[in-house]
């Protein structure tokens, strides 16, 4: 694996560990960007790994349709992406209506990071292997 490759994927495993962290004092809102950003940093991984420069997107849908044109399959449904999209907006405030259903609840943030936790095992099977200094992805 590349080591650019293995980068991205440190950087998302602490994403992923951060949200995990911030679910259990109640930071909903928080634990879902950083899901987001956990799933968005694994599938640019894979772009890079195929040496493919990473868009410059935050949109989940759009780098699963990539990567399927790319013979991969990420395993989240059209609707867990677009789940993904709208809830990394809940970093702003509700007011500007960028997250029509208001503050992110304990149910999103669950629903956010086991969308992120599929991407982690599903990339592991890919590529059989862990990313750096984690023992787990």
């Amino acid at each position: 694996m590349k080591r650019e490759t293995q980068e991205w994927l440190k950087i998302a495993e602490e994403e992923f560990r951060s949200g995990e962290c911030l679910f259990e004092r109640g930071f909903y809102r928080i634990v879902c960007y950083h899901a987001q950003q956990a799933v968005e940093k694994i599938l640019k991984a894979l772009l890079v790994e195929k040496e493919i420069p990473p868009p410059r997107t935050h949109n989940i849908l759009d780098l699963c349709i990539i990567l399927r044109e790319l013979g991969n399959n990420p395993p989240l449904s059209e609707e867990e992406s677009v789940f993904l999209t709208s809830i990394y907006r809940s970093r702003y405030p509700a007011g500007l209506g960028l997250l029509p259903s208001g503050e992110p609840s304990k149910s999103d943030a669950e629903k956010a990071l086991r969308c992120a936790s599929k991407i982690r095992w599903w990339f592991q099977e890919v590529f059989k292997t862990c990313p750096p200094d984690s023992g787990k992805l």
